[in-house]
């Protein structure tokens, strides 16, 4: 049974992410959720910015484990199922998907993205971890090459209240079944029957190499499985993966 976790909700700061590392670095422990108005040093991905106007949610959770796990980034998946289920329940009638490893998507526009950030805690075998999550509830950027959307947008509209109570029992609650890994068979099945069409044409950035193919699930781990024109399949752990053809109303 996992501990109700704390919630700090704080005005305009750099980044909550980073503001929950220094809480941990500083000696707290998760589960403790750190809940923005605003980032003005918000961040994505690979080094990317993540534009946070007020309005939007950026809730960063930090988790404390006594040591490191080797299956601590199937948390991307646990963390895309708790986004997923947080937007079905805000807005049930919306086309969502989910796209490997967690981004949530409408109509192929990202909607909620996700980012992950480990550290072991100084003089311990602890280990921070971070995941932090921006939903985009009443506004959304636009960006050339990433189309993004919001729900307000799609003429729903949620309270940073709402979204956050929504994405801390949804978390919590995978976050059990997952197990620290034991679990992840669940969450993998749970996952694909929220994912893109298997056969959806993606691109993969990996930084070394982009690589097309076709999107055929997860494997046992929780890693792509990518589809090569050649018929082999490729696995894939680490990369940017974008939709590469139209396939109905989810790209």
């Amino acid at each position: 049974m996992q501990h109700k976790p704390a919630v700090e909700w704080l005005g305009s700061i750099g980044s909550t992410n980073e503001e929950a590392m220094q809480r941990g670095a500083a000696g707290a422990s998760g589960p403790l959720w750190i809940v923005a108005s605003e980032q003005t040093g918000g961040r994505g991905r690979n080094g990317r910015t993540w534009v946070s106007p007020e309005g939007n949610l950026y809730a960063s959770l930090l988790l404390t484990f006594p040591r490191a796990l080797p299956t601590v980034a199937q948390l991307a998946l646990v963390a895309g199922l708790a986004a997923y289920d947080t937007v079905r329940n805000l807005a049930p009638e919306l086309p969502v998907r989910l796209k490997w490893p967690n981004d949530v998507l409408i109509e192929g526009a990202k909607l909620c993205g996700i980012l992950i950030e480990g550290r072991i805690s100084s003089g311990s075998a602890a280990h921070n971890v971070v995941v932090g999550f921006g939903l985009n509830l009443a506004h959304h950027p636009d960006l050339p090459g990433r189309r993004a959307a919001s729900l307000a947008a799609f003429g729903v509209t949620a309270s940073r209240q709402q979204a956050l109570s929504c994405l801390c029992a949804s978390f919590g609650q995978w976050q059990e079944v997952w197990a620290d890994g034991d679990g992840i068979k669940a969450i993998c099945s749970a996952w694909i029957d929220r994912a893109l069409a298997a056969g959806t044409l993606v691109s993969v950035n990996t930084g070394a190499e982009l690589i097309e193919g076709q999107f055929l699930g997860l494997d046992a781990d929780g890693a792509m499985l990518l589809g090569l024109p050649t018929g082999s399949q490729r696995r894939i752990t680490f990369g940017d993966v974008h939709i590469a053809a139209p396939t109905g109303a989810d790209t």
